[in-house]
């Protein structure tokens, strides 16, 4: 039995013929027919199957869809791939109202606006009231006469500064200090405030939702004197008792001065 395994056994596959010319001749097809393709309309092919067919918005609380997407500029059939993204959140933050934005592409034609507004705090005179946000941005009103129902910033008036302005006047910090602490867990009395009043330097007057006027001073005092005054207003309410004014401007004491009875003085208490 022959153990011989050189190249003599082993079965050659046949050589093809042809296939070196096959290579070349597609070669040349390719060099041909690149011109035509570099020539070819891709991006309107690309714009047609890639446009712009929907545009949804979530996020709003006071402006609607409609006015988000006119603010972005965007508008359907537009080319959603070659959409700067970047661009159109920038035009939504010339909104006043919006303070963040995020712009998400998904294809093949489908855009989402993602919006953080900004919430009005405080109303301020520009003519006709105009809103504050937390941080100090005046916003215009949605609609003539339309504002949100938050306390209005007496001894300040805006006329002249233009929406979307960062005001941080002492005045308006001071009455966004207001607005916070009023606001806190412990006490929550900003829903009984209908005016803070700043025009005075030294003094801040709140009027109440019922029409009582406290007198404070002109920064908010601590928590202590808030809780107290919460207390005092609370105690007035249980006894069906309305005061004409309550001061805190001295240390360690709120002062109730009642509604004068008819034919009555006003009485003083501590």
């Amino acid at each position: 039995m022959s153990l011989y395994q050189g190249r003599a056994l082993r079965a050659e596959k046949p050589r093809r013929r042809g296939g070196r010319l096959k290579r070349v001749l597609v070669f040349l097809a390719i060099l041909t027919a690149l011109p035509v393709i570099a020539q070819a309309p891709w991006s309107a092919w690309r714009g047609r199957i890639f446009a712009v067919r929907e545009i949804r918005v979530d996020g709003t609380r006071y402006l609607d869809g409609p006015a988000v997407i006119a603010a972005s500029g965007v508008k359907t059939g537009a080319d959603l791939v070659a959409l700067d993204l970047d661009r159109v959140r920038q035009a939504l933050l010339l909104q006043p109202r919006v303070a963040q934005a995020r712009i998400e592409r998904s294809l093949p034609g489908l855009l989402k606006i993602h919006v953080s507004e900004r919430n009005p705090v405080l109303l301020v005179e520009h003519g006709a009231p105009w809103e504050l946000d937390s941080t100090g941005v005046l916003l215009p009103p949605l609609a003539e006469g339309v504002v949100a129902d938050v306390p209005m910033l007496a001894g300040v008036d805006l006329g002249s500064v233009p929406g979307g302005t960062l005001v941080d006047s002492p005045q308006v910090k001071r009455g966004l200090a207001w607005v916070h602490s009023l606001a806190s867990r412990e006490l929550q009395l900003a829903g009984d405030v209908s005016e803070i009043d700043v025009s005075d330097g030294r003094t801040t007057a709140l009027t109440l939702m019922n029409g009582t006027r406290v007198l404070s001073p002109a920064w908010p005092p601590g928590t202590r004197t808030l809780s107290a005054l919460r207390v005092v207003l609370a105690d007035l309410q249980q006894r069906g008792t309305l005061a004409q004014e309550v001061d805190l401007r001295f240390d360690q004491q709120v002062i109730v001065r009642p509604v004068a009875q008819k034919g009555g003085t006003s009485a003083r208490t501590s």
